[in-house]
Formats: structure tokens, C-alpha cells, sequence
């Protein structure tokens, strides 16, 4: 069984991703996931892939990256959507890429919704929801980034919506996933790869910091 359509949905997702096309990435994203629910056994659950091939496809994409459109007076979201190869067939890998993608969509489309605030709260809950579906779908301990990006657009969501206490769980636990990060052993082989790696982490340190630094008591 070929799940070609749907992997090409969901590149094309990424695309309009980039090209700030929001509204659309949400309708192709969500075709992504329906074409691929239509041809996935419900009994299939032994991955074919690596234990980090999520981690490695975004990591692939942006090798000699530097630089993501946040600023630095905002937090940091991750807002690059995850291209699958069209010969993929593991179905343990492509579910939880389709439900980030279309997490992503919905996150992206709620900065993007101006002053209207019930469009961008619905979009966050939707995101939110999204998110912590595709953490508890893919089950490759190994993909540390997939889970810590999760993690931390999680929590921003959640400290934009005002749940300042379910926000600083999620900074807690992305707290404890970099620092298993930092332990992993480094392979020389990937500059490019560890280069982008380290330039994310830093961005995840400075939401921690923020975080806490809003939570402390003035003086």
C-alpha cells in the first residue's frame, strides 16, 4: 500500500507553510490526514523506520538553517512545517507528521488572525489539541526534537491563552528534555545537523528563561 497522496498533501502543506498561506495549509493538511486515515490499516503499529527518522527529516531540511522569522521580542515558536519523503511507508512515522503539520497550520494561522480574538483563540485550542495528539502518536523515544518542539509550542500556546500554570509545566518538562539532549553523544559527521540542533535549543532556553523571569515576583 502506497501512501504517496497523502505524503504529497502533506508536503504541499509545507509549502504554503512557507509561503505564509495559512488558511490554505489548514485545508491541505487536513486532506492529508483524511486521505492517509482512508488508507492506513487500523492494526498496523511496528515501525519501519529509525527510532529517530522524524527527528532526521527535519533536521535534513533545514542543515545549514540559521535563521527562523521569530524576533527577538516575541517567544520562540517553531514554525517549520516537516517534509516526509514520497516513498515513506511507515505509518508509526507518517501519522504523528500529518497531526503536527496540521497542528502547525492552525498555530501559524492564529498569529496571522490580527485583532480578531475569537478566530485566534479557536485556532490555538485547535493547535493545542492537535499537538498533544501527534506527541502521543509517535512512540520513537529517540525523536527528541520532534517531542521538545511539541513541548514548547505547546507551552507558548498555553501562556498566550493565560494558563500560566499548565505553561510552566510544559517549560518544566522541555527543562528536562534539553538536558537529556545535552547528553547525547554528538556525531562529527553532522555539523550541519548539530549546528541547527543547537540553534533551536538556544531559542527553547530563551522561552524557559522568559517564562520564569514573568513568573517571578516583582520587587
Amino acid at each position: 500500500m502506497s501512501y504517496r497522496e497523502a505524503i504529497q498533501l502533506n508536503n504541499q502543506a509545507t509549502s504554503l507553510l512557507e509561503s505564509k498561506r495559512f488558511d490554505e495549509a489548514i485545508l491541505v493538511a487536513c486532506a492529508a490526514m483524511e486521505v492517509f486515515q482512508k488508507q492506513t490499516p487500523t492494526a498496523e503499529k511496528v515501525s519501519l523506520c529509525g527510532n529517530d527518522f522524524v527527528d532526521q527529516c527535519m533536521l535534513s531540511r533545514h542543515r545549514d538553517c540559521d535563521c527562523d522569522s521569530n524576533t527577538m521580542d516575541e517567544e520562540y515558536t517553531y514554525e517549520h512545517g516537516i517534509v516526509l519523503p514520497l516513498n515513506t511507508m511507515d505509518g508509526t512515522v507518517i501519522t504523528p507528521v500529518l497531526i503536527f503539520n496540521c497542528a502547525l497550520s492552525h498555530h501559524l494561522a492564529a498569529r496571522h488572525c490580527n485583532d480578531h480574538a475569537i478566530c485566534s483563540q479557536h485556532f490555538l485550542n485547535k493547535a493545542q489539541r492537535l499537538y498533544t495528539l501527534a506527541y502521543d502518536q509517535q512512540d520513537q523515544d529517540q525523536n527528541m526534537i520532534f517531542q521538545a518542539v511539541i513541548v514548547d509550542n505547546i507551552g507558548v500556546i498555553r501562556k498566550i491563552l493565560g494558563n500560566e500554570e499548565e505553561a510552566q509545566a510544559c517549560f518544566e518538562h522541555l527543562t528536562s528534555m534539553l538536558m537529556m539532549m545535552i547528553y547525547c553523544t554528538e556525531d562529527d559527521s553532522c555539523l550541519g545537523e548539530n549546528k541547527y540542533r543547537q540553534h533551536v535549543q538556544g531559542f527553547f532556553w530563551m522561552n524557559i528563561l522568559e517564562n520564569q523571569r514573568s513568573l517571578a515576583p516583582a520587587a
